[in-house]
Parts: structure tokens; C-alpha cells; sequence
């Protein structure tokens, strides 16, 4: 378990008293409504375990008086308001247990509302548990005094704290995290573009030469995805001149065969019958006939196809022998081809590269680099970091122009599925040794007007904007240069709506 650094909240530091009332939503500046009024001593707690946050306000006890309590637990998960569970407060003394409240059930999502007497005079140790079925987590709140009249350690906030209400922050995604020393080594981002894999890359020629028609089903176009034997078109052999009048005789020399072989079968059928001519003689002129058949239906098909092109009569068909996206159409439809040209290209959408090209930087500043993750054009960041790798230890370099080529190989699988061949990404390569540095999660920092701030939690729901220098980046962490120190409590989550609400004085944010 850990807690907020001693000078922060100290236990027993005097914290004004914000939720006198809670069957009313939180106002924690009804203490100081009036000028001059001053408020009783009071109590503030906030403290943190692996999987819960409690912040805790009572007044300083004083003998033989109730104390209320108001507890707020959030779960560190989701930082959303517990639901259920059991609160309890504990006085020791010499380890020695004096005094014990308890409050089964919230009494509004996230709130134990509940009062118990104050233990005679003296200083105890105070601990507090939230339990919820079998498990419990314990958060030692220091030692408080028992003493009338009642007694708080002097402290105060610092000048321009804001205050968020745990009620808010329960309504928007919010979150926090300790400033913390963490290994980080140096991030690049360079400008990338997805594309299928050399290997996950087709190109369809023309088996013939003739007039490429596309499927009328599925027109050709950039990005249309096509399946694995999908029909994309046909060719019509073309003929010309005397290939034309060939196939003409062609057609009307069979035509004429298979009506004399008609007619001579008509003739031997009855002569057979009558045992004058032997059976063979009739399959020879069955065979033949279907032969001559099977020629003038081949032969009128391709004259038709060429005569009229939209009957597709003697056709080759042209399928697709891969499943993807089709990334660009070389042939309109209907124009003519040569056998082995190409027709269009198909790249598949599986195994996938990340092109990167930039001006060339020195080879040991780019030695040993490990792509890392990619930043898609609507701000996602894709991690890439166990199943991605660099084609060559480094980038290729094109001797005149300078220009560097560096290529990412990114295994198919789940979780890379908002790259999409052509799109753009910003590619982030971490390079170098890591070295422990004091970091944040880089979601803490809050750009205001041009300038990086963190929002850093002084208690539950009292926080102060801090001027940050941020150094080198790793994956989702920030190096901290200044304005933070470790053991500091920062928000990741919610940073912006902190600081909208400081605009507005102490009105709840609008992005309930």
C-alpha cells in the first residue's frame, strides 16, 4: 500500500471539511461561504492500495462526541465508485484495539455514510479497511489525536488547488498514477505508409491476347476487396483479317459436316434396324456427329464473341488466385491486352509491411532500433512491439538523394487490425540503451495553450496544475525533467476537465 508524500497529507492535517451533507450533492465550498467564518478542525484522509483508492473526511474527534464519517472508495481499475462492500474504522492504541466502526453497504454508488462515539482522550493510530466478500484491503491513516477541544496538525493546501468532486470524477473517464523512476531508452517516430507484404502481393496478367472485360457483377476499383477465385473479368481472343474469315469458313464448313452426318445417320438407322448394315457403322456416325457438334459450338462462341463482345461467347476467364484488396487497376474495361501484360494488382491483407522513408540519419543513432507501435491518423496507437521487426538492421540508404528506406514486417494477428494497406501511420522505433529516469504515463501530460502541464492529486479531490519539462519518450511513458518528483501522485486520466473546471470556479465539468 502506498501514500501521498508526508507534506501533502499528513495524518491530522487540517483540510476543510467539504461533505457536511451528502444527501445533497457535494459542495465543498459551503465552509467558506462566509468571509471570515471559520471552520472546526477536520480530518482528510487519502490513501491507496493495490486496488482501491480511499479518500476519508470526519471532523477532529473530541471525547465522548460522534464522529461522522464520509468515506469515498474508487476502484483503481475503472476509477468508478465501488458499489458494495463493507467500510471500517479502527482506533489503536499500543496495538491494542480500542474502538471499531463499521458500515455495511454504500449509501450512494462510491459513499459510506456512517457516525460512531470518539474513544477517550490520547493518541491512537487510525486504520481504516474497505472488504468486499473475502478479501480486504487495510490503509494505515498515521496517528490522530483525541483531545478536547479537538486538535488537527496545522497544514493547509497549497495556494490554487482545485477542487474536482469525486461525484465528477466518477463520471468521466478519469485516472492516476505515481511519479516513478523507470527505465527508458529514446523514441523515434517516423513517417510510415502500410502496405501488403511482398509475399501477400499479386499481380494478374493476361493469359491471351484479345479485350479485357471486367465482371459486370463487381466493377474493378482501388480498394475493392476480391476473395481467393473470385471472377474479375474475361478476355475475347482477338482476330483479325484472315484469322477473321478462317473462323467464318470455319463455322460454315462445320455446320455444313454435321448436317450431311445427320443426314447419312437417318439413312444407315432403318438399315442397321434390318441387319443390312452392322451396328458400328452407326456409333462411327454418332461419334462423329457429336464430335462436330462440340467443334461448331466452339467455333460459333468465339465468332460471336468477336462480333458481338458483351455475349462473352468464347471467353478465357481471369480469377483472382488471392484473397485482399485491390490496389490498383491497370486495364479499362473492354481495352486491349497482349498475352503475359498485366491487368491489375491485388495485395492481401494479412501480413502486412510499414514502409518508412526519411532523410538519412547517422547509423549509430539508429542501431539496434525496435519498432514499437503505430500512431493511426485518428490518434490510436497500435503496439507492435512482440510481433513486429525490421527487415535489415538498418534503414537502406539511396546514395544521391539521401533519402532513407526502412521496412517493418508486422505478423498477422489480432490487435494490428487497424492498419490498413495505403493508410498513413507515424511509426515509433525505440533506440539506444534505457536508462532510469523520473516518468509519467505520457497520457498525463496536458497540452495548455502550447504548454506541457501535469494535474498532480494532493488529496481525493483536491489537485494543483504543475509546469512540466518532459525529456525522452518510451512507448507510453514520459521522461519528467522538472515540475514533478517521485512518490507525487498524477493524473492520466481526466487532466483537461481539472482544468476546465478551475476556469469555472468550482462548477462540476461538462463532460459528465
Amino acid at each position: 500500500m502506498r501514500s501521498v508524500p508526508f507534506a501533502l497529507l499528513a495524518a491530522g492535517a487540517l483540510v476543510p471539511l467539504g461533505c457536511h451533507d451528502h444527501e445533497h450533492p457535494h459542495d465543498h465550498d459551503q465552509g467558506h461561504a462566509a468571509a471570515g467564518e471559520e471552520d472546526a478542525p477536520s480530518l482528510a484522509f487519502t490513501r491507496w492500495s493495490e486496488r482501491y483508492e480511499v479518500f476519508v473526511e470526519l471532523p477532529a474527534p473530541t471525547p465522548g462526541q460522534p464522529i461522522p464519517y464520509h468515506a469515498h472508495v474508487t476502484r483503481l481499475d475503472d476509477f468508478q465508485a465501488v458499489t458494495e462492500g463493507t467500510f471500517v474504522v479502527q482506533f489503536f492504541k499500543e496495538a491494542q484495539l480500542v474502538l471499531e466502526a463499521t458500515q455495511e453497504g454504500v449509501k450512494r454508488p462510491g459513499i459510506f455514510v456512517f457516525e460512531s462515539a470518539a474513544p477517550p482522550a490520547g493518541a491512537y493510530n487510525l486504520k481504516m479497511r474497505y472488504q468486499l466478500a473475502d478479501q480486504a484491503d487495510t490503509f494505515d491513516c498515521g496517528t490522530v489525536e483525541v483531545a478536547s477541544p479537538a486538535k488537527a496538525e496545522e497544514g493547509e493546501l497549497p495556494g490554487g488547488s482545485i477542487t474536482f468532486l469525486k461525484e465528477s470524477q466518477w463520471k468521466i473517464p478519469f485516472g492516476t498514477a505515481w511519479v516513478e523512476t523507470r527505465p527508458l531508452a529514446e523514441e523515434l517516430e517516423l513517417a510510415g505508409v502500410v502496405e501488403p507484404a511482398a509475399t501477400d502481393q499479386l499481380t494478374l496478367v493476361a493469359p491471351t491476347s484479345g479485350r479485357f472485360f471486367q465482371n459486370p457483377k463487381s466493377a474493378l476499383a482501388e480498394g475493392l476487396q476480391v476473395k481467393k477465385g473470385e471472377l474479375v473479368g474475361t478476355i475475347i481472343p482477338s482476330v483479325s483479317g484472315e484469322d477473321f474469315s478462317r473462323l467464318e469458313l470455319a463455322v460454315e464448313e462445320t455446320r455444313l459436316n454435321q448436317a450431311q452426318l445427320e443426314r447419312e445417320l437417318l439413312r444407315v438407322t432403318p438399315l442397321v434396324a434390318q441387319g443390312l448394315l452392322p451396328l458400328r457403322r452407326k456409333v462411327e456416325l454418332e461419334n462423329e456427329l457429336a464430335s462436330l457438334e462440340a467443334r461448331l459450338k466452339s467455333a460459333g462462341g468465339r465468332l460471336s464473341g468477336v462480333l458481338s463482345p458483351s455475349a462473352q461467347g468464347g471467353s478465357v476467364p481471369v480469377r483472382s488466385t488471392l484473397a485482399g484488396l485491390i490496389s490498383m487497376v491497370l486495364v479499362p474495361n473492354g481495352a486491349p491486352v497482349e498475352a503475359g501484360s498485366p491487368i491489375l494488382r491485388i495485395g492481401g491483407t494479412d501480413h502486412l509491411w510499414i514502409r518508412t522513408r526519411f532523410v538519412a540519419k547517422p547509423a549509430a543513432a539508429l542501431l539496434g532500433g525496435v519498432p514499437i507501435a503505430a500512431r493511426l491518423p485518428s490518434g490510436e496507437r497500435v503496439a507492435l512491439e512482440e510481433r513486429a521487426h525490421f527487415l535489415s538492421t538498418l534503414p537502406v540508404v539511396d546514395a544521391r538523394s539521401r533519402i532513407a528506406t526502412w521496412i517493418v514486417d508486422v505478423t498477422p494477428g489480432e490487435g494490428v487490425s487497424g492498419l490498413l494497406p495505403g493508410s498513413s501511420v507515424v511509426l515509433a522505433v525505440r533506440v539506444g540503451e534505457p536508462e532510469r529516469r523520473v516518468s509519467i504515463p505520457r497520457t498525463a501530460v496536458v497540452d495548455i495553450n502550447t504548454r506541457p502541464y501535469a494535474f498532480v492529486q494532493l488529496d481525493g479531490e483536491h489537485f494543483e496544475r504543475r509546469a512540466v519539462t518532459i525529456g525522452r519518450v518510451d512507448g507510453p511513458w514520459v521522461e519528467i525533467g522538472s515540475g514533478l518528483k517521485e512518490g507525487e501522485r498524477v493524473v492520466t486520466k481526466g487532466g483537461f476537465d481539472i482544468h476546465l473546471n478551475a476556469l469555472m470556479g468550482t462548477i462540476e465539468s461538462h463532460r459528465h
